[in-house]
């Protein structure tokens, strides 16, 4: 489609924008992170690249508008039940599933590419780590906890699932999550000896 096309159609400001989001993630669920480009998103969108370029750059900032407008809606709720070692692990399996869908491959794919630091907090206003939060401390309310444990190990299973995903593309198997929490999460945290089953 041309511009004068574009503007034929009266698709301008916010409603045209949405329309190339919209676009932009169905490109990436059809063809993932490696076959995203511009120009397919522009002609899913039914517009011209340079409409595209006019907002973003390149895809990477393509990628970070689509992130910055579903990152509150894109992980689902965290539901713990108060149990400390299976809280962790229902984290670690929904963080999982949510990198296993096509907004973590955008996210991986515009952490890859960037050397923004402050991508690494792409997640939006209230980091992912919060839902860890608030399970240690209810650990630490009810017992299962001695003490509050530091932020760095508060935030430990969760920034080994990222380093295995950013650099592998997969997150660990379920047997990995179970090997984490048992031999490094719980102990760091200073939890009681792990069980050996989930």
């Amino acid at each position: 489609m041309t511009e004068a096309s574009e503007k034929q159609t009266r698709r301008r400001g916010a409603v045209l924008e949405q329309a190339i989001l919209d676009a932009a993630w169905e490109e990436v669920d059809d063809h993932g992170w490696e076959g995203f480009t511009t120009e397919a998103v522009a002609t899913r969108a039914g517009t011209a690249k340079a409409v595209i370029y006019r907002r973003w750059r390149n895809r990477v900032e393509l990628a970070e508008e689509m992130l910055r407008r579903t990152s509150g809606s894109a992980r689902g709720t965290f539901e713990p039940s108060g149990d400390l070692r299976a809280d962790l692990l229902t984290f670690l399996r929904g963080m999982s599933d949510f990198l296993l869908s096509p907004f973590g491959q955008v996210v991986r794919g515009v952490i890859c590419e960037t050397d923004k630091p402050s991508l690494l907090s792409i997640f939006g206003g209230q980091p992912v780590v919060d839902d860890v939060r608030a399970v240690v401390e209810n650990a630490c309310r009810t017992g299962q906890l001695p003490r509050s444990p530091s932020p760095l190990t508060v935030n430990l299973g969760h920034a080994l699932l990222m380093s295995e995903f950013l650099h592998t593309g997969t997150p660990p198997s379920d047997d990995g999550f179970v090997e984490l929490v048992d031999t490094i999460w719980l102990p760091a945290l200073g939890g009681p000896s792990p069980r050996t089953r989930s």
